[in-house]
C-alpha cells in the first residue's frame, strides 16, 4: 500500500515538473511574454520609405506630409489642406523616439486590459506612419500613464500585446500645433534633400553683412527713422540722429533676421500699423509689417517672404520695434 503511494505521489510530482517545464519554456521561448526586452517600435532602414505621418492626441489630428524629401504640415481649412513650413527636426525628433531601441516590460494581453490601460482606438493617443503604398509602416497607440507617471502603455494596432515603458511620445502627441510649425519670420531655404540623421539640410539664411540700410517705422504712429552703413559705421537719420554703436545695431539685427512668430495667423488681410525694412547688398529687401494690437495682446504680421501671416507677442514686437535712442546707448 506504502509503496503505491509513493507511485502516486511520484508521478503527480513528475507531471508537475513536466507541466512546469512547459511554462517556463513557453514563457522563454516567446518574446512577448519576455518581462524585459529591448526593441524599437519602428525600425530605422523603413525611416526614408515614410511619407505621410498622423498623429491623434489631445489636440485632435496633426498630418504631416512628405513632398520633395521636405516635410509639412497640412493644415486642415474648410474642405482643404494647406501646406505650412513645418520644422524639420521636429520630424526627425519623432523618428528618434520611435527607433531608439529601449527595454520595455510586457504587462497584459488581453482586450479587456487595453479597454483598462486607455488603449482602446477611441481612447487611446496614435501615431501612424504610412510609406509609399498607403500601407501603415507603424500604427502605434499610446495609453495611460503607469500610477508613478513615469511610464507608459503601448500596444501595436491589431494586436493585444501591451507594453509598459519610458514616455519618449507624449510630448508629440500632446503638444499644440505651434510645436510643429517654423514660425521663423524669415525662414531658411533647404540647401538639399532632407534625410533621416543628415546634415544635407543645413540652412541659408540672410548675413548681417548683407543689409546696408534699415527703416523702423514704430507701430501706432509713434514715428521713424533709419540706420544707414557706412563701411564699418551705422548713421542714424532724422532730427536726433547720429552714430550708432555697432554692436546694438548687429544684435538687433541678429533679432530681426531670426525673428519667430508665437502661431500662425490666416488673416493676411490688415491695416499696417508698423514696419521694418532691410535693404540688402543685392538690392533686395525683406521686411516685417505688423497690424494693430488684436485679442491675446498679439498683432498679426506678414513678410512678403510667403502667403501666411503670423501672430507675434508684444514683448516680440517691442524687442524687434526699438525707437532710436536705443541705437545710441552704448555699453
Amino acid at each position: 500500500m506504502e509503496n503505491k503511494f509513493k507511485k502516486k505521489v511520484t508521478f503527480l510530482l513528475a507531471i508537475i515538473f513536466f507541466l512546469l517545464t512547459i511554462f517556463i519554456l513557453s514563457f522563454v521561448l516567446d518574446p512577448a511574454m519576455q518581462i524585459n526586452r529591448a526593441f524599437a517600435w519602428l525600425e530605422p532602414s523603413l525611416i526614408n520609405l515614410a511619407d505621410k505621418i498622423e498623429i491623434h492626441g489631445i489636440h485632435g489630428r496633426t498630418i504631416l506630409q512628405r513632398r520633395n524629401n521636405v516635410w509639412y504640415f497640412l493644415a486642415e481649412l474648410d474642405d482643404h489642406f494647406r501646406e505650412l513650413p513645418l520644422k524639420q527636426i521636429r520630424v526627425e525628433e519623432l523618428f528618434r523616439a520611435l527607433s531608439f531601441s529601449q527595454p520595455y516590460a510586457y504587462q497584459a494581453n488581453s482586450a479587456e486590459a487595453g479597454i483598462r490601460l486607455g488603449l482602446t482606438e477611441n481612447t487611446a493617443s496614435r501615431i501612424i506612419i504610412y510609406g509609399g503604398t498607403g500601407l501603415p509602416l507603424l500604427d502605434l497607440l499610446i495609453g495611460t500613464a503607469d500610477i508613478f507617471a513615469r511610464e507608459i502603455y503601448f500596444r501595436r494596432s491589431g494586436r493585444n500585446e501591451i507594453y509598459r515603458g519610458e514616455d519618449l511620445l507624449t510630448i508629440f502627441t500632446d503638444s499644440p500645433t505651434a510645436f510643429w510649425l517654423d514660425l521663423r519670420l524669415f525662414p531658411f531655404e533647404p540647401s538639399g534633400p532632407i534625410y533621416f540623421g543628415s546634415a544635407a539640410h543645413l540652412p541659408l539664411g540672410i548675413g548681417m553683412d548683407q543689409v546696408q540700410q534699415a527703416e523702423i517705422v514704430l507701430p501706432d504712429g509713434d514715428g521713424s527713422f533709419a540706420l544707414f552703413r557706412m563701411g564699418n559705421v551705422w548713421l542714424i537719420s532724422g532730427e536726433e540722429g547720429g552714430i550708432a554703436d555697432p554692436v546694438i545695431v548687429e544684435t538687433w539685427l541678429r533679432s530681426v533676421l531670426s525673428a519667430e512668430g508665437d502661431d500662425i495667423s490666416f488673416n493676411t488681410q490688415f491695416e499696417i500699423e508698423g514696419s521694418i525694412t532691410l535693404w540688402l547688398g543685392d538690392n533686395s529687401i525683406r521686411s516685417i509689417q505688423v497690424g494693430s494690437m488684436g485679442e491675446g495682446n498679439y498683432r498679426v504680421a506678414s513678410t512678403g517672404e510667403n502667403n501666411l501671416a503670423y501672430l507675434l507677442s508684444e514683448l516680440t514686437v517691442e524687442r524687434l520695434f526699438r525707437e532710436s535712442e536705443f541705437f545710441t546707448h552704448y555699453f
